[in-house]
């Protein structure tokens, strides 16, 4: 009996080795799968992401193609010799964005997109409360009104709108001319006409409309029709900015 357990505990060291020879062997060939499967997600994240660097650069690219095409459906050529000769004479501020222009060309290149991103946003809210007035909600006061009902800041917010549009003309012609670009000559400057000569209208009708369905349905759609030509303002004044 005591010969045998001897023998017995004489083998246990023996299986034990041979139990770590192959823990080690199977932690070894984990490692190696778990580099190599490592190893080839880095290189297909690598390989995404160049080909998402390329796609993006062929969707600016195709922008900047658009944008130098486009060079306007409006007749606004006979405005442009009036408008360069403005700023030839060096209006006010002019060479101060021009020196700025040098210290931070990123901030003043975008300083009108950035502008008219802050009008976008606006006007938005000024869409819903016109919403909500349409499904008879007008006397509503809701958040960010200033206690106006709805019927009361619509009208308020959209007069604001349109008189902030009128300013954010000539700081884009400014930022045009300062970084030496032609004046009227693109999409987006003939999309700004449109949207002005919608708005317009669009004003005049609410306005006058009073309870008739006929010019409140008018108002609305055209309202509409504003906010698609708005989003393509953008589309083309972004395609512009990556153009240059």
């Amino acid at each position: 009996r005591t010969i045998g357990l001897s023998s017995h505990s004489s083998g246990m060291p023996a299986a034990m080795g041979r139990r770590r020879l192959v823990s080690s062997h199977v932690l070894l060939a984990s490692a190696i799968v778990c580099i190599f499967h490592v190893a080839r997600c880095h290189f297909a994240f690598a390989g995404s992401a160049n080909s998402r660097n390329n796609r993006v650069a062929r969707l600016r690219s195709k922008h900047v193609l658009a944008a130098s095409e486009a060079g306007g459906f409006l007749p606004l050529d006979s405005f442009e010799p009036a408008v360069s000769s403005y700023f030839a004479g060096s209006p006010p501020l002019f060479q101060e964005m021009k020196d700025s222009l040098t210290a931070f060309p990123e901030t003043l290149h975008w300083a009108h997109a950035v502008g008219g991103t802050l009008l976008f946003v606006y006007a938005a809210y000024a869409i819903f409360l016109g919403w909500q007035i349409r499904l008879g909600q007008g006397g509503q006061v809701f958040p960010l009104s200033y206690e106006q009902p709805a019927a009361q800041r619509h009208p308020y917010m959209m007069s604001l709108v349109l008189l902030f549009f009128f300013l954010e003309i000539p700081d884009g012609l400014t930022l045009m001319s300062v970084n030496e670009q032609p004046l009227l000559k693109s999409t987006h400057a003939s999309t700004a006409v449109v949207i002005i000569a919608l708005m317009g209208v669009v004003a005049l009708i609410g306005y006058g409309m009073g309870s008739f369905k006929t010019a409140r349905d008018a108002h609305t759609y055209l309202g509409m029709a504003t906010v698609v030509a708005l989003g393509a303002h953008a589309y083309f004044g972004v395609a512009l900015g990556w153009s240059f």
